[in-house]
């Protein structure tokens, strides 16, 4: 046996009577045997009508390989290297990624063991550095 999933009481009373007023007003009006007819013919030729497919994600997918491809081919036939290091033609995301390189592996600005940082920690991040590091 099943049980109904709705969990609210049954109304009574005057809740009962308003909302049997509030479906009566906004309850549709009925259709003539007309419009029942076109509008059983209308769901019917939805059941019936193919699933139409996408057809632009496929083809979107299709792009982004090709320009992909395109990307690594022209990066990598550079004669002078990648694009961005020196003797190759600068562009601005490329010459930030070369900036970066050599910002972050130089070694006057790496990690040093010749390099004293008490000169530029703050005293309370020394003491932390001091707890941890040291040990």
């Amino acid at each position: 046996m099943t049980h109904p999933r709705d969990q609210r009481p049954p109304q009574g009373g005057a809740e009962g009577e308003f909302a049997e007023r509030l479906a009566a007003v906004y309850a549709p009006a009925p259709m003539t045997a007309a419009e029942r007819v076109a509008f059983d013919e209308e769901i019917r030729a939805r059941i019936e009508r193919p699933e139409r497919r996408p057809v632009l994600i496929p083809m979107i997918g299709a792009a982004a390989a090709t320009a992909a491809a395109a990307l690594v081919w022209f990066v990598l036939t550079q004669p002078d290297g990648p694009i961005g290091s020196p003797g190759g033609e600068a562009s601005g995301v490329a010459v930030a990624g070369y900036w970066e390189d050599q910002l972050f592996l130089s070694s006057d600005l790496g990690a040093s063991e010749d390099r004293d940082e008490r000169e530029i920690l703050p005293d309370d991040y020394l003491a932390i550095a001091s707890a941890f590091v040291d040990g």
